[in-house]
This record gives structure tokens, sequence and C-alpha cells, in this order.
């Protein structure tokens, strides 16, 4: 249980900052050039943490990385009240998405040695994320500081302590060390058809979310309606994610799917109210392809600290990519081509999918009875 009670604060902390984001840079003066390459910074900063700290923890083991990471993320998102400017605040980002990048795939190798159930596992993450972006657009508002985003920077600081503290009492698991290539090829080819269709579907999505706080405020939103948007997407992934059964491929497609028809919704909103049924809807396609990935993944690997911290890695690919191109489309064409734009990604994304998997079954005959044993820990 102490697995899940630190992704569910660490997912807490990490959204009770990551949504104001764009709001504070845009209070800083920033533009939403510049706000995407604030996004982006943080992106970059914890692609590389990721690929680098996921690796060790294959090679070196778990506990180690966890604990450094939960403690250098309290450090990390403390000194973001620092912030005066873009430019500080593009530092104090991505110092955090440095240290946000160090622990994730570590702790997700020890949930599933501990035969975890990844789907359950995943849910308590989502509902961290739900609990955090309330509570933190509540304290925003409410709580009235020279500086309006200090409550929400120190509730983050505050609940990576807590997690670090509970990290030290966590029991240690059978844990198997695996040599990993600095380079790792075959990791890599093994889970293309994940790799690829995430990065692309996701940096679809993130061309929104790089100014959708903004676009909220614009049709008549609050920092509370945010957290309550945020909150309602996460609750559903919470709810769903513990309920999924069907095959990894199947929760994907579905999750494109269902992604592609949300942000097309989305051009179809005009006050916060119409918003929110579209959150649900978008909580559940991100269950399905979030939980389809981490089973695609961790049925395929021994290397699975590796494999995971490359997905996210990719989800900070898609971050910097989608953030760039947020920035620039919103500033050019309006915050409704974006969505357009993120729906079309998630069409392509399908399409590549469908692919790839069917190619993989020409070329591989019967690949899941290498691992079949490992299977009792995925829902």
């Amino acid at each position: 249980m102490k697995a899940a009670m630190i992704n569910m604060l660490s997912n807490a902390a990490w959204f009770s900052s990551l949504f104001l984001i764009p709001l504070f840079a845009q209070d800083l003066g920033a533009t939403e050039e510049q706000i995407g390459l604030i996004v982006a910074g943080y992106g970059t900063a914890s692609l590389v943490s990721s690929y680098i700290f996921g690796r060790l923890a294959d090679i070196h083991g778990r506990r180690l990385f966890l604990r450094f990471g939960l403690i250098f993320s309290a450090f990390a998102a403390l000194i973001q009240i620092l912030s005066h400017d873009p430019l500080t605040l593009l530092f104090t980002r991505a110092l955090m998405g440095f240290s946000a990048g160090v622990f994730p795939a570590a702790l997700m190798a020890y949930a599933y040695e501990s035969k975890w159930k990844m789907g359950k596992f995943m849910a308590y993450g989502s509902l961290g994320w739900g609990v955090g972006t309330i509570v933190a657009g509540i304290l925003a508002t409410v709580i009235v500081m020279s500086n309006p985003y200090a409550a929400p920077f120190l509730l983050s600081a505050l609940l990576l302590s807590l997690s670090f503290i509970i990290s030290m009492r966590m029991p240690k698991v059978q844990e198997r060390m695996v040599k990993v290539p600095l380079f790792p090829v075959k990791v890599i080819k093994k889970n293309m058809p994940v790799y690829l269709t995430i990065l692309i579907r996701h940096m679809g999505a993130c061309t929104i979310w790089v100014i959708f706080p903004i676009f909220v405020i614009e049709i008549g939103g609050s920092f509370f309606w945010i957290g309550v948007i945020y909150g309602i997407n996460s609750l559903t992934q919470f709810i769903v994610m513990r309920k999924l059964r069907a095959k990894s491929t199947t929760l994907i497609i579905w999750g494109l799917i269902l992604s592609m028809i949300t942000f097309f919704l989305f051009t179809l909103c005009e006050n916060v109210w119409q918003l929110l049924p579209t959150q649900i809807l978008l909580g559940t396609a991100w269950a399905f392809l979030y939980v389809g990935s981490i089973k695609f993944i961790m049925a395929r690997n021994e290397e699975r600290a590796t494999a995971t911290g490359l997905l996210n890695s990719v989800l900070n690919i898609s971050s910097i990519g989608g953030a760039l191109i947020g920035g620039v489309v919103a500033g050019l064409f309006g915050y409704y081509a974006t969505m357009y734009l993120a729906a079309a990604a998630s069409f392509v994304a399908m399409l590549i999918f469908l692919a790839l998997v069917n190619f993989g079954k020409k070329k591989r005959p019967k690949p899941m009875q290498l691992h079949r044993a490992n299977l009792y820990a995925i829902p």
C-alpha cells in the first residue's frame, strides 16, 4: 500500500503546481510562445532524467532512486516560489521536470514486482492528480498572498516530503537486476508500437494543454473551475482504471478513438459548463490508453524500469513538441485550432498503431508465450 500512497501523493504534488503554470507565466509577462518554451523546458529536463534513472533503477535497484527522487522533487517544488520573471520560471520548472523524472519508472517497476495490478496501481496516481488540482485551485482562489501561486507550490513540496517519509519504510521486494546497454535498441524496437503511438497522440494533446488554463479563463472560468475541470478528468481515470480487464491492444485502440472524439468536442464548448462532460470522456480515454500502454510494456520486457522510463521520456518528448507547436498555433490561429490538430493526431496515431501491431504479428509467431508467467500482475 505504501507504493500506492506515494503514487497518489506525488501525482497530487506535481499537478497541484503544474496546471497553474501557464497562468503564472502569463502574469509574469510571458507570451504564448514563451509559455510554450517554459512547458517545453519542464518536458526536456524530465525526458533526460526519465531515461537516465529508469535505466539505473534496472541496474542498481528501485528504492535508492525512489528516495532520492522524492526528496529532490520536494526541494525543486519549493524553489518555484522564487520565480519572478519568465526566465527564472523556465529555470525552476526545468529543475522540477528533472526531479520528476528520477523516480516514476522505479516506482512503477517496484509496484509490478510487488504483484500490484497495474490498472489499480495507476488509478491511485490519477486520484492524486484529481485531489491535487482541486485543492490547489481552492488554495489559489482563497489564500491571498503577495504571490497567489505560492500556496500550491508549498502544497506540492509538502506532499513530496511526506512521500519521502513513506518511502523510508517501504519493504524490500524480489528484484531482478538486469544489465541494460546505454542505448537499449532491443527495448525500443520491442515497444515501438506503443512509443510511436503515444508520441503522436500526446504531442497533439499537449498543443491544447499548454494554453488550456488560459482558454478556461477566457470562456468564463476561474482558478477554482480549472481545478474542478482537471479534477473531473483525473477522478474519472481513477474510477475507470480500476475496472479495466481488456487486452492491451484493445485498450489502446479505444483510448485513441475516445481521444479523437473528445478533442473535437472541445471545439464546440463556449463556457465552462459545456467543458465538464468532456472531461469524463477525456479521463476515460486516457485511462484506456495509459493502462493499455503499461500492460503492453510490462508483459513484454524484463527491463521494466528502462521500458517505463522510455515511455515517460516519450511522453516528455510529446510535451516538448506539443508545447512549442501549441504556443505557435494558438498565437497564429487561436485556441480552437490546437483542438482540431489534436483530434487529427489521435486519428493518425491509431492508424500507425494498427499497422505496427499487425506487422508485428506477421513477423513474430507467438510473442506472448515467453512471458505468460508474468501476466498475474496485470489486470
